[in-house]
């Protein structure tokens, strides 16, 4: 009897909608990370764009955006999310190591605080306009 109640709680925490973004943000950060390495091969970056979107992007959702009925429509916001983000990250990265003249770790820096707390502070401010 134990083991169908630990089941049905493992499954319903598996499930339930912050885990589902949590998830989806990972899934989608994995790949972007790796292709990140490949094409600048900046470990940094690649860490960086990685807690980008595998926790910055679910947190952001979560904390700032209103909860979607139905957990498919959270996961389709956190992968266009992270798909926005990522884009905002390589450009700031490029911007930093080509326009800039600055080496990849400080491009990768500046790139993780533009992208995230640009992020966090325009969801915040459409918190507070649709308040």
């Amino acid at each position: 009897m134990p083991s169908t109640n630990s089941r049905s709680a493992i499954y319903r925490w598996a499930t339930a909608q912050r885990q589902l973004t949590i998830f989806a943000g990972v899934a989608a950060a994995l790949p972007a990370a790796y292709a990140f390495r490949s094409a600048f091969g900046s470990g940094p970056g690649s860490f960086l764009l990685l807690v980008t979107l595998g926790v910055v992007v679910p947190t952001a959702y979560d904390e700032y955006w209103p909860a979607y009925d139905r957990a498919g429509a959270a996961v389709a916001w956190i992968l266009v999310a992270c798909a926005v983000a990522a884009t905002a990250f390589v450009a700031c990265y490029l911007v930093g190591t080509e326009a800039a003249g600055l080496g990849p770790t400080p491009s990768a820096a500046v790139a993780f605080l533009l992208t995230d707390l640009g992020g966090v502070a325009l969801l915040a401010a459409r918190r507070r306009a649709r308040a």
